[in-house]
């Protein structure tokens, strides 16, 4: 069982309970819909059937709604709180479990999460797709003396948790940990536009950088220096925030533009503090100004490699004279040729210019000027006393 907490909403309830029950645009078919549970007086919007024009949805938007009211009704606070609390619980392919069977599954994960009877919540199944999964719309609002709020401070591990303990309750298969897997949810509408243009998700790909580059450092028993490294060759960047002490207290990657959090992008394996504890990179506190600096590079790490020309000079009867020079540019070859031309020449007592001139636009062309130039090839080969021949060999180091 997958469990899924979506992001935390402020305001009315009204988007988020007219999506679970279909009334607003969908990622996949809604035919087969049906309220499991709820925890408040309205009725079930779903009493009159699926129709779209037939489910009534308004007395339940306006119960949850009045929660939030009555508390800034009673506390004089201006803390802005967010009550709108969004989780998905899935099962995988060919895995199913009966209504009572999902009410009791709900209830384990509501109250494993720290909702109680005081708080409003509502469940609606979803059977359609190939993978059962339930809505739960709840207020984080309790309706006690205090209002008080339903705590969110480690809430996706308690989900995992809680999404195993249900897995062991109903004898479902386990589905693997967030931390020992870099998969992370995709939306349909995502996938869809991403085979349309193929592509995959940016959040996706930074992932698949940025998983590699993980288990590259491990592998290598790396600190965080190799890390920006490794990621810096996959052209994903780092930064940093720090707390009062000049510590870094929260990691950041930037690829093609974009910046996302670790927490935003894989809470369970990502944030700076997962890397050192969890994921086993080291890191040394006194080392950060260095890494700061390590970490604000963007050249790319690129191994250089070096041609390496081969000159065969071969005099009649004589054994053939081997050179062999080093060029990273083309420039670097054209100048190493030229003095090699008025090395030869020079020993002659015969001396050369080079003029530029232009052979194309934007090509540029060397022509040597001297007398000597003036001889015919066989006149040239005669007075050198041994005859014109390159070789093109290349090899990489």
């Amino acid at each position: 069982m997958i469990g899924k907490i979506t992001d935390k909403g402020v305001g009315s309830f009204r988007n988020r309970i007219e999506y679970i029950f279909g009334l607003r645009k969908h990622e996949h078919a809604l035919t087969t819909i049906r309220t499991i549970g709820r925890n408040c007086f309205s009725l079930d919007p779903l009493r009159h059937g699926n129709d779209r024009d037939k489910i009534d949805v308004e007395g339940m938007i306006s119960e949850f709604d009045a929660v939030e009211k009555l508390r800034n009704n009673a506390i004089d606070s201006d803390r802005v709180v967010k009550p709108v609390w969004h989780a998905i619980l899935a099962l995988p392919p060919g895995e199913h479990l009966d209504y009572d069977q999902w009410r009791e599954a709900i209830e384990m994960y509501l109250s494993d999460l720290g909702f109680t009877d005081l708080n409003k919540w509502v469940a609606v199944l979803h059977g359609d797709t190939d993978h059962e999964h339930v809505h739960i719309v709840a207020n984080r609002v309790r309706l006690d003396e205090e209002f008080s709020m339903v705590r969110d401070s480690n809430e996706r591990s308690r989900s995992c948790d809680s999404t195993s303990r249900i897995e062991d309750h109903f004898g479902l298969s386990k589905a693997p940990a967030p931390t020992e897997t870099w998969g992370t949810a995709i939306s349909r509408n995502a996938l869809e536009a991403a085979e349309r243009e193929g592509t995959v998700p940016l959040k996706h790909r930074m992932i698949a950088k940025i998983a590699g580059a993980v288990e590259a450092c491990q592998a290598q028993g790396g600190d965080m220096f190799l890390l920006v490294q490794l990621l810096r060759r996959q052209r994903v960047y780092v930064h940093f925030t720090k707390s009062q002490d000049g510590q870094p207290k929260g990691i950041a990657y930037e690829y093609n533009g974009t910046i996302i959090s670790g927490r935003k992008l894989k809470r369970s394996r990502l944030t700076f503090q997962k890397l050192i504890q969890q994921e086993g990179i080291s890191y040394d506190p006194e080392t950060f100004p260095s890494l700061e600096i390590e970490a604000a590079r963007r050249d790319a790490e690129r191994e250089e490699r070096v041609r390496i020309y081969y000159i065969v000079l071969r005099a009649k009867n004589r054994r053939p004279l081997r050179l062999s020079f080093p060029a990273r540019k083309q420039k670097e070859l054209e100048d190493t040729i030229k003095a090699i031309i008025a090395l030869l020449l020079s020993l002659l007592g015969i001396r050369a210019n080079w003029e530029l001139e232009d052979k194309k636009p934007g090509e540029p062309y060397y022509q040597l000027r001297s007398d000597w130039m003036t001889l015919t090839r066989v006149e040239q080969e005669q007075e050198l006393g041994m005859a014109w021949e390159c070789e093109k060999n290349i090899e990489y180091t």
